[in-house]
């Protein structure tokens, strides 16, 4: 695999990883609007629970209030179920999300070494050809001197 493929290769993977990390986030951020819903649910069941009063006044009432409060109950634990799943979704989508992250930045960092040891290639390529220039100068420059000296005498 040439040093472009192997390049171009590492940015689509690159750009692929970049897109999972995203949609992670869209999915926690999503897990976290749900979790305030259910926590504003919540408290609002656990204000209307706590408002319901049992009073005296009549049997009818009282079997209203009660029943009421038992339907509260129930919701006010519903609630607190959801907001449970909803915590649960939340931790699963913290997690894939910081997954998602780490495997970016690692092929980030891959990426980035990549770049570094195509550059030192170039710049070792430039040098060689500095190197083997100035060689055959010199040399050139010796058999000169070799011809003007021999010739010389």
């Amino acid at each position: 695999m040439s040093a472009k493929s192997s390049a171009k290769a590492l940015l689509a993977l690159l750009k692929l990883r970049r897109v999972q990390q995203e949609q992670a986030k869209v999915d926690l951020a999503a897990a976290n609007a749900v979790l305030r819903n259910e926590n504003r649910r919540a408290a609002r069941v656990q204000r209307e629970l706590g408002e319901a009063h049992l009073s005296d006044e009549t049997m009818a009432a009282w079997t209203a209030a009660v029943a009421r409060r038992s339907a509260l109950v129930a919701d006010l634990d519903a609630t607190r179920a959801l907001v449970s799943r909803a915590e649960a979704d939340l931790g699963v989508k913290q997690a894939a999300w910081a997954r998602a992250r780490r495997a970016e930045r690692s092929l980030e960092r891959v990426v980035e070494r990549h770049e570094l040891a195509q550059e030192q290639a170039a710049l070792a390529a430039d040098q060689k050809a500095l190197d083997d220039r100035t060689v055959a100068e010199f040399a050139a420059r010796a058999r000169r001197r070799a011809e003007v000296e021999g010739e010389a005498p």
